[in-house]
This record gives C-alpha cells, sequence and structure tokens, in this order.
C-alpha cells in the first residue's frame, strides 16, 4: 500500500527511521495490554501500586500497634465503661450482656474428662431459673412450633409434618424427620432440646438466628407437654369411664 501511494504520487521513498518509528508507535498501545495480561496471571510479594488512594488505603494503627497519642501508649483502647455488647438489650427483661449463663443461653456446659482430658458436653436437665414454665409460656410455645417446627415434625411431633407429605409425593427415598415423642427424643434433657433448636442436629439447620432465646425455651417446654401427653402414666390420665 505504501509503496503504492510513492510510486503513484511521485514521492521519494520514506527514510528507514521513519518506517521503524511509526511500526513502534502503532506497538505502543499494546504494551500496556501485555503488562495487564501478565499481572493478571502472575503473583509478587510486593505491595501493588496505588495511585488514587481514596479511602480503601489509610495510614491505620494495627492490633497491639504503640502509639504516642495516648499516654499509656497503646492504640488499642479497653472498651467504655457501660458498653453493651453488640445484639443485646440492657433494658430487656433477664438481660445478660454477656450470656454467661450457660443454662439459659446454651442448654449445656462444659467440663474438662479426668481420664481423657478432653472437654465433655454436659447438658443441663429441667428448666433456667430465670425461665418460669407456666400457661403463657406454654400458649407461645405453642404458636412458635407451630410455625418452625410443625411443617416438618407435625402438629403432635410425630414427624409426619406436611413437607413430609408432601415430599412423599413428589420425591423417592425422603427421610422422614424425627418423632419428638419416641422414648429416645423424651429422654433426653431439656438443654439438649434446646441446643437442638439452636444449632440443629444432622439434616436439620439450627434456629438460632430466627428464634430468640426465650422462644426456644418456651418451644422446649411445649415440646415436653406434647412428650409427656403421648406417653403419660396411668396414675396421671385416672380412670376414664
Amino acid at each position: 500500500m505504501l509503496k503504492w501511494i510513492v510510486e503513484e504520487l511521485k514521492l521519494p521513498a520514506p527514510p528507514f527511521w521513519l518506517i521503524g518509528a511509526l511500526l513502534v508507535l502503532m506497538c505502543l498501545p499494546l504494551v500496556p495490554l501485555a503488562f495487564t495480561a501478565r499481572a493478571r496471571v502472575s503473583t509478587s510479594e510486593k505491595t501493588a501500586p496505588h495511585i488514587f488512594l481514596d479511602m480503601d488505603k489509610q495510614t491505620k494503627y494495627k492490633a497491639q500497634a504503640d502509639s504516642t497519642v495516648f499516654a499509656d501508649g497503646r492504640a488499642m483502647r479497653p472498651p467504655v465503661p457501660g458498653t453493651i455488647a453488640w445484639g443485646k438489650n440492657a433494658a430487656a427483661p433477664n438481660a445478660d450482656l454477656l450470656a454467661e449463663d450457660d443454662h439459659y443461653f446454651r442448654g449445656y456446659r462444659l467440663e474438662k474428662n479426668a481420664t481423657t482430658g478432653e472437654m465433655d458436653t454436659i447438658y443441663f436437665q429441667g428448666f433456667p431459673g430465670r425461665v418460669t414454665v407456666d400457661e403463657a409460656l406454654m400458649t407461645r410455645g405453642q404458636r412458635r412450633f407451630n410455625i418452625y417446627c410443625a411443617p416438618c415434625h407435625g402438629l403432635g411431633g410425630l414427624g409426619d409434618g406436611t413437607i413430609y407429605q408432601r415430599s412423599l409425593k413428589i420425591q423417592a427415598g425422603w427421610i422422614q424427620p424425627n418423632n419428638l415423642t419416641d422414648p429416645e427424643r423424651v429422654s433426653r434433657p431439656e438443654g439438649h432440646l434446646y441446643n437442638t433448636i439452636t444449632n440443629g442436629i444432622r439434616n436439620m439447620s439450627g434456629y438460632g438466628h430466627q428464634v430468640s432465646v426465650e422462644d426456644r425455651w418456651a418451644i422446649v417446654a411445649y415440646l415436653k407437654a406434647l412428650q409427656l401427653r403421648q406417653n403419660a402414666p396411668a396414675s396421671l390420665v385416672g380412670n376414664v369411664e
């Protein structure tokens, strides 16, 4: 093309250096692309250049660093007196800002095994002292149970909820939810049931982020009532004529 233009216009041939300069200029736009492609597939221990710092890279103190700003020379500051733990409400009834009550908040305690040296999980029997088992708690527990538990376990806790009934029709090999009134579940301490609601067990997901601590204990109370209904001794039932 260039030769044709030169011949038609009767122009002298461009000097070699000019041809070389033009070729270099044509290749220059490819250089940044080549560096970018190389950077995407290579690693380095050096910090990448940061032209615009904005707010994503700032001078700061790291953990346990020294500081000349404060008189004690520490960059990390202790909590302000009266600080409330995140997610807690100091004005709420039965508030425990640090959740130190294992029975109430976890349902179990850890105890070191004298033989193995490992920590054993000991589930609490009965209800925590701050939980009053009365009609109001039972009613609340029944409502929460019907919302969160009954879809799988059924209103009576027999493992025959609507999800199970529906799954039998659309999926082969569906595993039935546990019968919450069978002897194995009846024998479990209240703390074990509470922990199961909180963290889940096997295929069951936990409800700790959906159901409050108070409502979890209300569900446990109602579940114990369901279990008693299915396994009540004759002395409590009385004579039926």
